[in-house]
């Protein structure tokens, strides 16, 4: 379990950020919680952590991958699970 994961989050919080996890890891591989981790912190800096915000969290993972082929797959898995 990632250390995000066990935060004071909402649930269902916790839930997606699990499945942005898994698709990261198809995408990136075993470095995506590490990297999922560090994307969360900032995110939160910025605003309030609710589900309606996942957009932005998603959309600087997509930097982080590089490969436009493979960015779309993740947000393609990203969406079936969100």
């Amino acid at each position: 379990m990632t250390d995000y994961a066990r935060g004071s989050y909402p649930p269902e919080i916790q839930e997606i950020f699990q499945d942005i996890e898994q698709a990261l890891a198809g995408a990136i591989g075993p470095a995506a919680g590490m990297i999922l981790y560090d994307y969360v912190e900032q995110w939160q800096r910025n605003g309030p952590v609710v589900a309606a915000r996942i957009i932005e969290l998603t959309t600087a993972l997509v930097e982080e991958i590089g490969d436009p082929e493979t960015a779309q797959e993740f947000i393609s898995r990203v969406e079936k699970k969100c």
